[in-house]
């Protein structure tokens, strides 16, 4: 359920970030204020010189120099401060927000994250926060100097008539009013376009990136339907916002045109019974004109306001309803002995779905455990439970008779490694990846051993070696490249547990055989846990467990095992036998 945040908060976290950098927002401050002030203060110092044309050249001689000198301050004003609006308050901000909410998203509990689309997540956390930065500045540099003109327009109209000011003021809350109460309706439905509009750019790439199965079955007329259809629903809601937008304008605009209609006919009845002047006439019907252009755009801001804040709601729901990791630095140390694993009573479940159910598993330390079993049983969850990315809802996992739900993260994680089915490897050069999560100098041929051991020899052939950028999403690497550069990091590391999950899935027959040794080497005085598909991985292991129906079913060595004829003998025939 969507959390609604009383107008007070609203405020509070909106400008905060304004507010802690509040050094930066007071400079912008200053260019902001002369400039939207200055608009309205030349007005009224033309007024007052104008009005004394007819008297001695003395009278209206100060008045001259101070426009004038308020002319040239303007512009000095400017050029001084090009620096102090957008050109900081951008990155300053986007720095401000980034500090606070990268940190909150790098602890929030995972089982919470696991729930998620995780790139989709990590993409939209960005946009949300650009969009609050977007929405910052476009209040500081185009909505108060609106605000500023203003109010500077109702206390310069006051001066000469502070009834009618006062009537002023009340037209322009009407206007608002109405303005929100039509916009309203209208986030409502940009809100379902923006949904559609999701909903179609997935349409679009699923086209793309099944051109093949499009052409073969001749899916393409039902795919162009599919889209056609999405883009009419997406013009029915166009019109019904643009319908609203239009009444809004149209509204505005009938105030703001009769309004001025009415100022010329109260301004001309003041004239001609000598309660203004000419020049007051002149100058009350120029603020007239400023009113409208900036009441104008101010109703348009305010459309564009709403629209993007409701990014910004999304980015505090998300952060106030996600829970946090609660013992990553403060529960006590993470002692090594000799890593022992027991799974106790294991339970886990994502939503409303039992992945596990009093599961349990005993893991002699410095061992080499592969677990086996039928694909989409959950293999790479468990092993997820065994490093600590997500927790179980109820039993425990013990490692040297510590349980892991009771110690420091941070401590633990120093002394693990997790290789995922999708290796880290990032937009980055081939050494920073690689050493990445080293916190030590490397030794002399270290880093050239281990390329070696890992079968990363294809590093030298690149004009710029271990310096080649990988570039996004890894490109200029394959998949089994990908793999190995994974496996030297660990190697680099040299964690005392270590967790592979389909370690060599991508790799050929041959490459496999070379990595897998490399990997037995590395394995040496560590407790390993492998959960593989692909037998070829395990048959060095110390021990193989297959697992069905969350019961251990054969555990024995490869060899115990080929001699048995049974689940694991029978999965290894069907991969063609070793």
């Amino acid at each position: 359920m969507k959390k609604i945040y009383p107008f007070s908060e609203i405020l509070e976290k909106f400008f905060k970030p304004l507010i802690q950098k509040k050094n930066i927002t007071l400079k912008a401050l200053i260019p902001i204020t002369f400039s939207s002030v200055f608009n309205i203060v030349s007005v009224y110092l033309i007024k007052e010189i104008t009005n004394k044309l007819t008297n001695w050249f003395q009278e209206i001689s100060l008045l001259v120099i101070i426009l004038i000198t308020l002319v040239l301050l303007n512009y000095i004003i400017i050029y001084a401060t090009r620096n102090w609006t957008h050109a900081v308050l951008w990155p300053e901000l986007r720095k401000y927000l980034y500090s606070n909410y990268i940190p909150k998203y790098l602890y929030i509990d995972n089982n919470y994250i696991e729930k998620q689309w995780t790139w989709k997540l990590m993409t939209m956390v960005d946009k949300w926060i650009h969009s609050w930065v977007d929405l910052l500045n476009k209040f500081l540099e185009e909505v108060l100097p609106s605000i500023i003109m203003i109010i500077s327009s109702f206390i310069f109209i006051s001066f000469i008539n502070i009834y009618y000011a006062f009537a002023l003021i009340i037209l322009f809350i009407f206007t608002l009013y109405f303005t929100y109460h039509f916009q309203k309706k209208a986030k409502s439905l940009r809100v379902e376009r923006r949904e559609l509009n999701i909903a179609l750019s997935r349409r679009f790439v699923k086209v793309l990136m099944t051109k093949f199965e499009i052409l073969q079955n001749d899916k393409w007329l039902e795919e162009t339907k599919n889209i056609t259809d999405s883009l009419n629903k997406n013009k029915k809601i166009n019109f019904k916002i643009r319908d609203l937008t239009v009444l809004t304008g149209i509204f505005t605009k009938f105030i703001i045109d009769w309004s001025k209609i009415f100022l010329i006919i109260i301004f001309g009845f003041w004239l001609f019974w000598n309660i203004i002047n000419f020049w007051e006439f002149v100058a009350l019907m120029s603020i007239a004109y400023i009113l409208d252009q900036i009441l104008s755009k101010f109703i348009f801001l305010y459309i564009d306001f709403t629209n993007i804040y409701d990014d910004i709601e999304k980015l505090w729901g998300f952060f106030d309803n996600a829970p946090m990791i609660k013992w990553y630095k403060n529960w006590k140390e993470f002692i090594y002995k000799k890593w022992d694993i027991d799974i106790v009573n294991l339970d886990f479940k994502y939503f409303k779905d039992k992945i596990y159910d009093n599961f349990n598993l005993k893991i002699e330390g410095w061992k080499k455990l592969a677990i086996v079993w039928p694909s989409w049983w959950w293999k790479t969850t468990l092993i997820k439970l065994l490093s600590w990315y997500i927790h179980q809802n109820a039993g425990d996992i013990l490692i040297d008779w510590q349980k892991i739900s009771e110690v420091s993260l941070k401590s633990y994680y120093k002394n693990i490694w997790y290789l995922t089915q999708e290796p880290s490897i990032f937009d980055w050069t081939i050494y920073e990846n690689l050493t990445y999560a080293i916190y030590r100098e490397l030794e002399d041929g270290e880093l050239d051993k281990v390329l070696k051991l890992s079968k990363c020899d294809f590093v030298h052939t690149y004009e710029k070696w271990l310096q080649t950028e990988i570039w996004e999403r890894w490109i200029r690497l394959s998949w089994w490249q990908k793999q190995r550069l994974a496996i030297a990091k660990i190697m680099l590391k040299n964690p005392k547990i270590i967790f592979l999950d389909e370690p060599t899935s991508a790799m050929d027959s041959f490459n496999e055989d070379e990595v897998s040794e490399a990997l037995y080497n590395l394995f040496k005085w560590k407790t390993v846990i492998i959960i593989a598909h692909r037998l070829q991985t395990v048959k060095h292991a110390d021990r193989i467990i297959y697992i069905e129906n969350w019961n251990i079913v054969e555990d024995w060595t490869h060899s115990e095992l080929v001699k048995l004829w049974w689940k694991y003998k029978k999965m290894l025939d069907l991969q063609s036998g070793f």
